[in-house]
């Protein structure tokens, strides 16, 4: 796509923004943009059933349809924040994402140890990413895929850094650790679906399904200890995040097995409250 189409989709992009920043203004919308979605546009309703329906297969359909009605007004709420979170100062943000105290992550920050966090997209990763940009002690980043509109990557890496949170793209993680002057936390969003000849093929919900796996050979390679981000939703605009530990990178530990211990976690906290994932992407894409 050339520089005018890129320029037009971002537009459209910001325009879209700006009716959600609207719309959290106006009483009684997150009713009707969840009817939009889940009636009118019928946005990704196939796919959202098709892995609800893979996930859960000894639920009615009625029970079905309860948890998907639930997962668009999740999804409703994360559109609306774009435009909450907007003025939120520090102690506001250590409110609306609390991270228990002496959890582990601020006690490896503490030590200035690095370390690597492993989440799914449970909760709202996004705000999750922002409250972390706080945690002293060691230099925090995220890994992200670059987008191929360059004016929405830009938009994107520039929202997302405003607190002081690193962008390192997927192809820079190795020169990110080797060229970082300070402890650092290096966070991956790990649950999208891997690529069809992915080496990890972890059990997830019963399947075995194609997994990113990089970050766990990275672990393993440097004696990353890996951290588990469990995001639970505790209010219309608040969430509760748990860090478990994975792998205090000291025992012997295999790739393989240290991604399907992530998946095993992931499970667990989607069982516990199943319309806080995002189920609207494909997750069982390439599965054995």
């Amino acid at each position: 796509m050339g520089g005018l189409g890129q320029g037009a989709v971002y537009l459209l992009f910001r325009t879209l923004l700006l009716l959600a920043g609207i719309a959290f203004a106006i009483p009684g919308t997150k009713g009707f943009l969840v009817w939009l979605f889940e009636k009118v546009i019928c946005y990704r309703v196939q796919v959202v059933k098709a892995n609800l329906m893979l996930a859960f297969p000894g639920k009615t359909t009625e029970e079905i349809h309860r948890i998907s009605s639930d997962f668009y007004r999740h999804f409703v709420d994360l559109i609306l924040q774009q435009r909450q979170g907007r003025g939120m100062g520090e102690l506001e943000w250590k409110e609306a994402v609390f991270f228990a105290f002496g959890n582990a992550l601020e006690e490896h920050s503490k030590k200035g140890r690095s370390c690597i966090v492993v989440m799914g997209h449970t909760g709202n990763w996004e705000w999750v990413g922002l409250r972390a940009s706080w945690v002293k002690g060691v230099q925090m980043a995220t890994v992200y895929k670059p987008q191929s509109n360059r004016f929405i990557n830009r938009y994107l890496i520039r929202e997302r850094s405003k607190f002081g949170m690193v962008q390192v793209p997927m192809n820079g993680v190795m020169r990110f650790i080797h060229t970082s002057e300070k402890p650092f936390c290096l966070t991956f969003l790990a649950d999208q679906s891997g690529p069809r000849d992915s080496e990890f093929f972890p059990c997830f919900f019963g399947v075995q399904t194609s997994f990113f796996g990089g970050w766990a050979k990275v672990a393993i390679r440097k004696g990353l200890p890996v951290l588990y981000a469990g995001v639970k939703k505790t209010g219309a605009r608040s969430y509760k995040v748990d860090f478990d530990p994975l792998w205090d990178g000291k025992e012997p530990m295999e790739a393989p097995k240290l991604v399907q211990k992530f998946a095993q976690k992931l499970e667990e906290d989607i069982l516990q409250q199943p319309e806080n994932w995002l189920w609207s992407h494909r997750r069982w894409k390439w599965r054995k």
